[in-house]
């Protein structure tokens, strides 16, 4: 446990260090300094249905990272303390993955904002709640070190096999990913995800 300089316990150091939070905060760094090189620009994905390529840009697929960046900050290596500690685990879990979203949402605006794609910020957002969202659903069923499993199990179909629309004009809800920022049907989407999936988290999280 750690401890702070006049030798008291310090619950938020024990916390950032036993959920490796400096690794994190250099991951999420990492994701959004991609994101200001990658942005708006669009990147064709080969489609494997024979049609035209599939365009994908930074701020529909780097969210993908991000939000299981978010998932996995809550791996505990002290967990067997952390589901004995005074607080209980679920208000715990619910702090940190409000702070780590927090970060996440941080980070893609202002990297959006440096490289002068602010128009794409909506798509980007969109796309974090619903990443997160996935990511939540298979750390709920899986455990936080397989929260990345069930993201790029839906990415891999929704650009290699969607609709090559362009700028996700033609996307169906289920490329939600894609689907252009004022879709609102994707927006609901990703919404459920967001909620469906950290209610499952925490859920979990109290057993």
């Amino acid at each position: 446990m750690l401890t702070r300089e006049d030798g008291a316990f310090s619950p938020l150091r024990s916390h950032l260090w036993s959920h490796h939070g400096v690794r994190s905060i250099l991951f999420m760094a990492g994701c959004a300094v991609a994101l200001t090189w990658w942005g708006g620009e669009a990147v064709l994905f080969p489609n494997l249905s024979g049609e035209e390529a599939i365009p994908a840009t930074g701020a529909a697929f780097v969210p993908l990272l991000l939000g299981v960046g978010v998932l996995m900050s809550t791996i505990d290596d002290m967990a067997d303390f952390s589901h004995t500690a005074a607080l209980p685990r679920r208000r715990v879990l619910s702090l940190h993955l409000a702070v780590a979203f927090g970060c996440a949402t941080t980070l893609t605006c202002l990297a959006l904002l440096l490289s002068r794609d602010a128009a794409t910020v909506p798509l980007a957002l969109r796309n974090l709640l619903g990443f997160t969202g996935l990511s939540a659903l298979s750390a709920a069923l899986l455990g936080p070190r397989l929260a990345w499993l069930f993201p790029v199990a839906h990415t891999v179909p929704t650009f290699l096999i969607g609709s090559p629309g362009e700028r996700g004009a033609d996307a169906r809800w289920w490329e939600w990913p894609r689907a252009a920022a004022e879709n609102g049907t994707a927006w609901a989407v990703a919404v459920l995800l967001l909620v469906a999936g950290t209610g499952a988290f925490l859920r979990r999280a109290e057993r």
